[in-house]
């Protein structure tokens, strides 16, 4: 059971907080520190809204592609076997495995697109308009 608020809901209170009540008060050769720590906390509130329910479904869909086991352990392995499988992917695009046209690669190239799109509505939503 998760109490309410939640951490996205504290940390958009706590950014909030720092953008309009603190920020004015640092000085100017500050403000860039202030902004950036609002901005780290904007990513987080996002990522953490979003749960492991994306990082689910990465998993499942280089699962396939990679003709791997799916996920495997607790949750807080999650991010480690993610990695793990980007980086098999990495190293089967660098040897060409992807180079010829077949449905494996499609899968690849739509996989890759989805994943930028994810990773840019958590860091920076405003590039995707």
């Amino acid at each position: 059971m998760t109490d309410l608020p939640n951490g996205p809901s504290l940390l958009e209170e706590a950014r909030h907080t720092l953008l309009d009540s603190l920020l004015p008060l640092l000085p100017p050769d500050r403000r860039y520190d202030g902004l950036m720590i609002a901005n780290a906390m904007a990513i987080a509130a996002r990522e953490a809204a979003e749960g492991e329910a994306l990082l689910r479904k990465a998993i499942s869909m280089l699962s396939v592609l990679l003709q791997s086991p799916g996920v495997v352990g607790s949750n807080a392995d999650l991010p480690q076997q993610l990695l793990g499988l980007e980086r098999r992917l990495a190293d089967e695009i660098r040897t060409g495995l992807y180079d010829s046209t077949t449905p494996r690669r499609d899968a690849a190239r739509d996989y890759l697109r989805w994943s930028t799109v994810v990773r840019l509505r958590i860091s920076n939503p405003k590039a995707l308009s």
